[in-house]
């Protein structure tokens, strides 16, 4: 009876850990397989800088793209991947194997932001523009979110305080502030716009107290600021340019501006034509006095802080020639000579 014990005894420690090793390498292939295969929406998971293994897996498991935390874990672990697992956003989906989204995280097909630079004065249809060339969603669909007259129609969980205020008709055009940005591939256009918004209140910010010595409504200032953004180049000639629109508003003489033409043709002239300006829309500043309705574009800080100080001066008139150069008049005749001059 004891060899047979015995002879059981050594069969069972070998049997055992056979199928204890089966049983384990079974579980560890089902917990590794994608959480479904079926499922091809993207998710947007950001990896904080400094996160560990154990604290990647169990935000992979809670984001419903891995089955389980620990046997993603030991897959890092098994294939040295432990210190390469990067910081960043990536692209996952649910049809993606532990092992795959390891393979990401680890740079393969790892982080791919987009590196996005908007220009000072683009229009809100030039922004959309430029990001559906980036890759970025489509123009359509960016037009529609940044045309919203309430930002929380798109965000409802923020807040944009500089955004009161406003009128009722009043779009997101003007705030959308002009800088170099980095999306991930799959942003929504809400995204954008909420960074764009974030980015302008930073730069408001940075001028309040200058904005609150001026005693202007910040609507006021962002609209004439785009226009000087779009008229002249260097940061005097919008100090000065911005004088001479104030005090244009102020005496309740036409801006006459060309750039808010060309907001209306869509066009780019250096002199547009007399028809040009005589199209019948609130814009036009030749034909309807004051402020246009809304901003002309998204300005930059030195617009801003041009608007917010201008520099004095006894100009009344001024144009830009093809190279850039602003030549100024004090009176019409004068102002009449400068174009013979330099625009002809």
């Amino acid at each position: 009876m004891s060899r047979r014990w015995a002879a059981l005894r050594a069969t069972l420690s070998l049997v055992v850990p056979v199928v204890l090793v089966a049983a384990a390498a079974a579980w560890f292939f089902v917990e590794l397989q994608p959480v479904g295969r079926a499922r091809t929406e993207t998710v947007a998971f950001t990896v904080q800088p400094g996160a560990g293994v154990r604290e990647i897996a169990r935000q992979l498991e809670t984001a419903g793209l891995i089955r389980n935390r620990y046997a993603f874990e030991i897959a890092v672990w098994l294939s040295g991947q432990s210190k390469n697992l990067q910081a960043g956003t990536f692209a996952l989906t649910p049809s993606l194997s532990a092992t795959a989204i390891a393979r990401q995280l680890a740079g393969a097909g790892g982080p791919r932001e987009v590196t996005v630079t908007t220009l000072e004065g683009w229009t809100n249809r030039q922004i959309a523009a430029h990001l559906e060339q980036q890759g970025l969603g489509t123009a359509e669909a960016f037009l529609a979110a940044a045309s919203v007259t309430d930002s929380r129609e798109i965000l409802p969980d923020d807040r944009f305080d500089f955004l009161a205020g406003r009128p009722a008709a009043a779009t997101l055009e003007g705030y959308l502030f002009p800088d170099t940005y980095r999306f991930f591939p799959t942003a929504r256009p809400a995204d954008v716009i909420k960074k764009m918004l974030i980015n302008f209140g930073v730069k408001l910010a940075s001028v309040q107290s200058d904005l609150q010595q001026s005693g202007r409504a910040h609507f006021d200032v962002v609209r004439l600021a785009s226009i000087v953004e779009r008229e002249v180049r260097t940061d005097r000639d919008r100090r000065m340019v911005a004088d001479i629109f104030w005090r244009r508003l102020a005496d309740g003489i036409a801006l006459q501006s060309d750039a808010t033409v060309n907001y209306v043709t869509e066009k780019n002239a250096l002199q547009p034509t007399i028809a040009d300006t005589e199209v019948n829309s609130p814009y036009n500043t030749y034909r309807y006095r004051g402020l246009p309705p809304g901003p002309i574009g998204n300005p930059g800080l030195s617009s801003i802080t041009a608007v917010l100080k201008p520099e004095p001066n006894d100009y009344l008139y001024f144009l830009t020639d093809a190279g850039g150069t602003v030549y100024y008049a004090k009176i019409f005749e004068e102002h009449l000579a400068n174009k013979r001059k330099y625009l002809q």
